[in-house]
């Protein structure tokens, strides 16, 4: 069946579905942010049963691929806490073939879960080890779990896994070993990937005490080198040292250009679809529709939430505009959209920017 992909109101497309499979998670980093579930911060491990069966995930796949969704983030929680995780994913890759399948995990369970997952259809991994300190990765994580999840890493490679690290910097404790990291992650073979603390749900908790702003580590690569390129997904910039070190960097925070970029919706491990991460307002319950009909009915019902839940997406970061003419922000000219007005400049109103 063809693909007909929705777009927003800003002209964004909707192609990538980032699926929270637990609130349970084995670790308490000081920054979670729980994916934006409004439950505030991860559950222990046996405290939160799963809402959603391998074969409810199924109908979600039959139904994202319909409009045109073709990446699929797993993620928590810790998705690996869950008992069935190797079936979550065989009902995912069974329905989208070779679709994106990737995964966010801390690594701690990796090492025992790897071969079943590769084989289950996951291609990608992007596995957290935010330090390289047994004790600033305690200080982090709240577990003593630095050896397991290098394990978890090195068996994820060898079996042929595409992997990210990925380290949330942190002012403080990780921000001075960015680079022994760097040189880390280009021995492994694999990117690096440098995510900037959000201010949601755990993460909010001593933000400004501990958010490290990320283009300070930027200017660094540039003035060592490095080759800068351009992710679709969110804007993302990409840099390339000279000696082959992949440096991928997320800065969601307050970043108009990271929002312009955004391609994806979540869904929460309690059925609920919502269309950011700092999304606030009521989400898309799949439950009225996915439980007790047939499947095609079910299916129908599901892309009705992803049309639902696209009519809500819109850039948390916005430029604003204060006169007709251009801002200047000190390195060149930009146009800004009040932060407040979501409505889409007409024709006419960005034709008088310009008079």
């Amino acid at each position: 069946m063809e693909a007909h992909p929705l777009i927003d109101a800003y002209g964004r497309i909707l192609d990538n579905l980032r699926i929270s499979v637990t609130r349970e998670c084995n670790y308490s980093c000081i920054f979670c942010h729980l994916e934006g579930d409004p439950i505030g911060g991860p559950q222990k491990v046996g405290t939160f049963p799963p809402l959603l069966s391998p074969q409810d995930y199924s109908i979600v796949a039959e139904a994202a691929t319909r409009i045109g969704i073709s990446g699929f983030k797993i993620t928590g929680g810790e998705p690996l806490v869950r008992k069935d995780i190797v079936e979550v994913i065989n009902s995912i890759s069974d329905i989208v073939g070779d679709a994106d399948i990737s995964m966010t995990t801390n690594g701690y369970l990796l090492e025992k879960y790897a071969d079943s997952l590769r084989r289950a259809g996951l291609k990608r991994l992007n596995i957290s080890i935010h330090s390289l300190r047994r004790s600033i990765y305690k200080k982090i994580t709240g577990i003593d779990g630095l050896e397991k999840a290098i394990r978890g890493l090195e068996k994820a490679i060898s079996i042929g896994f595409t992997i990210k690290i990925n380290v949330s910097v942190v002012r403080g404790l990780n921000e001075s070993e960015i680079w022994q990291l760097v040189d880390f992650a280009r021995k492994k073979g694999v990117v690096l990937q440098l995510i900037e603390l959000q201010p949601i749900n755990s993460g909010a908790r001593g933000f400004e005490k501990l958010h490290f702003p990320l283009f300070l580590i930027e200017k660094e690569l540039i003035e060592r080198g490095a080759r800068k390129l351009r992710r679709k997904m969110h804007n993302r910039p990409i840099y390339i040292l000279p000696d082959g070190a992949k440096v991928e960097i997320v800065k969601s925070y307050n970043n108009p250009v990271f929002c312009a970029g955004c391609n994806r919706v979540r869904l929460l491990s309690n059925g609920v679809l919502i269309p950011c991460i700092n999304w606030k307002g009521p989400g898309v319950s799949l439950f009225p529709g996915i439980r007790g009909s047939s499947r095609e009915k079910a299916v129908e019902s599901v892309v009705e939430a992803f049309i639902r839940v696209n009519s809500l997406r819109k850039p948390y970061a916005l430029y604003q505009i204060y006169t007709k003419d251009y801002v200047s922000n000190g390195k060149g000219l930009r146009l800004a959209i009040p932060k407040k007005s979501f409505r889409p400049l007409t024709k006419r109103e960005l034709a008088s920017l310009f008079t």
